[in-house]
């Protein structure tokens, strides 16, 4: 099973100003933000991927987590800088080609990859929809899009300014359920989701969708 663990985020460094990777290495806190990234890494199915695509990799921990059972693994991020992630990842024995860039024009052909991965990204964005068509682009029919989002309301930030996190009220925009009901207009199908709800909050803190490329025209 694809998962990651606190030994695999073990000694990576912060990578731009937006990277979370300290809070996945603290002891409540951070199995909450591991267990947001495992919740969806178990709606995968159980095969290898030709071509995988992770959208905001930071440090690169998700990276870590999908290289061995990837053929050809890439990465974007708007914010962190690719070689450090490179260079770890070829490290631990893996090849990775991450690059700077943004989710809106994603610089690759259409039809590429079988598989995207993107957490905690489009609560940053605006133009949701216009992500979520280059997403589909950027997937072969019948391709998979692992999308998770944290929930966006005032519980949230008041949480998130406990944990040190600040500004979060400027930074998340977007809700969930925005960004879902999009879904199915830009040529998405759901074929699995969960939430993270630990008890006894009466509200989810993450969602995750698996979405399949339709096929035709969106």
């Amino acid at each position: 099973m694809i998962e990651l663990t606190p030994e695999l985020i073990g000694g990576l460094p912060k990578n731009g100003a937006t990277d979370p990777i300290e809070f996945y290495r603290r002891p409540l806190v951070g199995r909450l933000f591991r267990e947001r990234i495992n919740m969806g890494l178990r709606l995968l199915p159980a095969r290898r991927f030709q071509r995988a695509l992770e959208i905001g990799y930071g440090a690169g921990a998700v990276l870590l987590t999908l290289a061995p059972s990837v053929e050809e693994l890439h990465g974007l991020d708007l914010d962190a800088d690719p070689e450090p992630v490179k260079s770890l990842l070829a490290s631990r024995g893996h090849t990775a080609t991450p690059v700077r860039g943004s989710v809106y024009t994603l610089p690759y052909a259409s039809d590429y990859f079988d598989l995207v991965v993107s957490f905690s990204v489009f609560e940053h964005l605006h133009e949701y929809k216009k992500a979520l068509a280059e997403v589909r682009r950027a997937l072969a029919p019948g391709g998979l899009f692992l999308l998770g989002m944290p929930a966006v309301n005032r519980a949230m930030e008041v949480g998130f300014r406990a944990i040190g996190f600040k500004g979060i009220e400027d930074h998340h925009v977007t809700r969930p359920a925005d960004v879902a009901q999009e879904f199915q207009s830009v040529g998405f199908k759901v074929i699995g989701s969960r939430q993270l709800q630990p008890r006894p909050l009466p509200f989810a803190l993450y969602y995750t969708w698996l979405l399949e490329r339709e096929a035709g025209p969106a």
